[in-house]
């Protein structure tokens, strides 16, 4: 996720990533001027010390978390359509923080972006409802609206949808909405914003049954499938990148791929233009053209595109993911690998060391956006039969089943 596009306005965030969240009024949170998003910050900047108040209706100034790293996001507890996807996903981080050894390290911190009806004591609801193991803060309406100004989240009361969505805690009627974008923010131990990163939260498709029971019908679509999504262990690899450490083997997806052999016996049989793909397999072959002549030349076969790069983590975590799942559907199914601002012998030496069944083709940011927008590293273009992109999955895989998911759907469905 770091690589993504820097530079991008919080504004554009704000149109792309609006949310209708879950009550009345007409106060709004305008956002400041452009910040980059999507990415590590070229300039850190000192955050203030708001006053805040926890789940507990204890005063908490966000200052006194400085001595960690802060995971923190916007969020509120009648929110239907993305906010119990976030939770997931920090309950996911929160799992993984402990395993790496990094929990006391790490703070994982929702604010609200509902200071009117999110108190301390529905805080505490939600935490028994849902099993939140992480820090929940809301605060006075003004501090709120201070607070998320400084990082450049929009938020506005509006009214509910009829019929109204009903809350889970009081079981009436909800009296109004709240929009607010979606994103999440890395503080490092001396209370300096680093990382801003853009898009919805995706949990793998997975979800507890009280987070899911709070989603409505565009909440349960958002769950399948998330827009510029980030993930738990997307928001790891940042931490780690941060911290200047390696990323841990134990932290990668557990796939382990098939060896050369192996894979091509699973492919063995494959004809026409799917066959000169295996016979090229791990292979940097040519530029963006080539790229082009290729797919054109595979009109009639569905194909999955991987933009991928030797410096990006993510990519690096996803490609056992890849090898798997190019051997198993390799015989239906085009891969091709687009290697993005890279240089051609880092590629070539990562490539050695982690053999594909398909060949790849050195690229960069602006030539793929003449095939779908890209948005960062990694990115998965799925294209029909008929050479038309029929989906664009931002971010890494981190199972092989959520691959295989999309293969089937977006692919082999298509």
């Amino acid at each position: 996720m770091l690589a993504a596009t820097v530079g991008a306005a919080l504004l554009l965030l704000a149109s792309l990533l609006t949310v209708r969240g879950g009550v009345g009024s007409t106060s709004t949170a305008l956002v400041p001027a452009p910040l980059a998003v999507g990415s590590a910050l070229s300039q850190p900047r000192h955050v203030p010390a708001f006053d805040l108040i926890d789940e507990q209706g204890r005063p908490k100034v966000l200052s006194a978390l400085r001595g960690r790293w802060v995971v923190m996001v916007p969020s509120m507890t009648l929110c239907h359509e993305v906010c119990p996807m976030t939770t997931g996903v920090l309950m996911q981080l929160t799992s993984a923080l402990r395993h790496a050894g990094l929990a006391a390290r790490v703070a994982v911190v929702e604010v609200t972006v509902d200071p009117w009806r999110d108190t301390a004591r529905r805080l505490r609801a939600y935490r028994r409802l849902t099993g939140a193991d992480f820090t929940m803060l809301t605060g006075a309406p003004s501090e709120i609206r201070r607070i998320w100004k400084f990082f450049g989240v929009y938020y506005k009361r509006v009214p509910q949808d009829n019929p109204p969505d009903v809350d889970w805690l009081t079981h009436r009627p909800e009296a109004f909405d709240v929009e607010h974008t979606d994103g999440v923010f890395l503080l490092d131990p001396a209370g300096q914003e680093r990382v801003v990163e853009e898009g919805t939260p995706d949990t793998g498709g997975h979800l507890s049954a009280a987070l899911r029971g709070l989603l409505n019908a565009e909440g349960r679509r958002n769950l399948a499938k998330p827009q510029l999504p980030w993930s738990a262990g997307q928001i790891l690899d940042d931490l780690y990148w941060l911290m200047g450490k390696s990323i841990p083997a134990n932290t990668l997806p557990s796939v382990k791929p098939p060896s050369a052999a192996a894979a091509a016996a699973m492919l063995a049989g494959s004809t026409g233009q799917l066959r000169t793909l295996h016979a090229q397999a791990g292979d940097l072959v040519g530029g963006y053209g080539d790229l082009k002549a290729r797919l054109a030349g595979l009109r009639g076969y569905p194909v999955v595109l991987n933009a991928w790069a030797s410096w990006c983590p993510p990519c690096r975590a996803e490609f056992p993911i890849f090898s798997a799942a190019s051997a198993a559907y390799g015989r239906r199914v085009a891969f091709l690998g687009a290697d993005v601002e890279d240089s051609s012998g880092n590629a070539r030496a990562f490539l050695a060391g982690h053999p594909v069944s398909y060949p790849s083709y050195q690229s960069s940011d602006a030539d793929l956006e003449g095939i779908a927008p890209l948005r960062g590293t990694p990115t998965t273009i799925f294209i029909n039969r008929a050479g038309h992109v029929v989906y664009t999955h931002t971010g890494q895989y981190e199972t092989q089943a959520t691959l295989e998911q999309d293969v089937a759907r977006y692919a082999l469905g298509s």
